[in-house]
């Protein structure tokens, strides 16, 4: 069983019980935000929801998972979390310059297993960062994807799409595992074209067309435009493919939220989309903006309204985590007090 990001709509208005009173019924879902504070150097906090709007703390706003202690890769940033088949897995970016990425299980939020650092670039030495990995369930191809930015020595020599004064030019990157012990090789998984510039925070997720024939199916990636404002950029965009591997159109659509937008003007990275009842939702964080965390719906993926004024949250700038939905007996010893 895998339990993806999924439904808003039609919890809205049931679910404004207690914590006691729905921790009873072990049928309701409960929505996840895991997330890093500051740099990300403390751990992985969690809050949840019962409607995606309205956010509470997990264990008080306490640390859920310490920071490993793997010297200058000690980071916990950008955690990104799937439920399938019992167990979370979660993801996360160790360090601003790294090679590598965490990887931890639990099976209740409560105890995780020994983090691992995965050297997801094994041997490359031409890699400058491994940023933002993110989780999903390839169906087709029964295996776990994990999709993350990078910038190459010969990708920021090139100089044909960065004016980032930190040098970096990110492309996004790929590597599969069935079982978190071996992981394929890396492969290059979008670059923008035409022209091409720097990316980041590739999201990907399923869209039904709102049709039974699923050969109207699609996959949908939103993903960060990374270049400056005044170039169009440090807002969100979208691309799509038929299938989940892609390849995906390498022209990205109009900027939907973010800088240059009508929605939370500001820069916007670290993406969720999902789609329930024919309705989108799209969570991003938007740092420096008046938003901890910011939502954003649409029912075509073409017209936003912004939701993120509706939104309660427990911390200030909770920075950039992945919006899950997890069954509640799941998660219930975590979540009561």
């Amino acid at each position: 069983m895998t339990v993806r990001v999924s439904s808003i709509i039609g919890y809205l208005a049931l679910w404004a019980t207690t914590s006691s009173a729905w921790a009873e019924d072990q049928q309701r879902d409960v929505f996840l935000l895991p997330y890093f504070l500051g740099n990300g150097e403390t751990g992985v906090y969690f809050a949840y929801s019962h409607d995606g709007l309205n956010f509470e703390w997990v264990k008080d706003g306490k640390v859920i998972m310490p920071a490993p202690s793997w010297g200058n890769e000690s980071l916990t940033r950008d955690p990104s979390i799937l439920y399938r088949n019992g167990l979370f897995h979660m993801v996360w970016t160790t360090s601003w310059n790294s090679r590598s990425i965490g990887y931890s299980n639990s099976k209740e939020l409560k105890h995780w297993s020994k983090p691992k650092k995965v050297d997801i670039w094994r041997d490359r030495t031409d890699v400058r960062n491994t940023w933002a990995p993110e989780l999903l369930w390839d169906p087709e191809r029964k295996e776990y994807l994990i999709l993350w930015s990078s910038t190459t020595t010969a990708e920021f020599q090139d100089k044909d799409g960065s004016d980032d004064v930190h040098g970096y030019d990110h492309r996004s990157y790929a590597s599969r595992t069935k079982d978190f012990q071996s992981f394929t090789k890396p492969e290059l998984f979008y670059s923008p074209k035409d022209p091409e510039f720097s990316v980041i925070d590739p999201y990907i997720a399923h869209d039904d067309r709102n049709t039974k024939d699923t050969a109207d199916d699609r996959w949908v990636m939103v993903i960060k435009h990374e270049l400056r404002p005044e170039r169009g950029g440090k807002n969100l965009r979208l691309t799509f493919s038929k299938r989940m591997q892609g390849p995906y159109e390498t022209k990205l659509g109009p900027p939907i939220v973010g800088a240059g937008t009508k929605i939370v003007n500001q820069m916007g990275e670290g993406p969720s989309l999902f789609k329930r009842d024919k309705t989108w939702f799209l969570y991003w964080d938007a740092p420096g903006s008046k938003f901890s965390y910011c939502l954003a719906t649409s029912p075509d993926l073409k017209t936003w309204t912004n939701r993120s004024a509706e939104m309660s949250l427990p911390a200030k700038q909770m920075r950039h985590g992945t919006v899950l939905v997890a069954p509640e007996k799941v998660v219930a010893a975590a979540i009561n007090k």
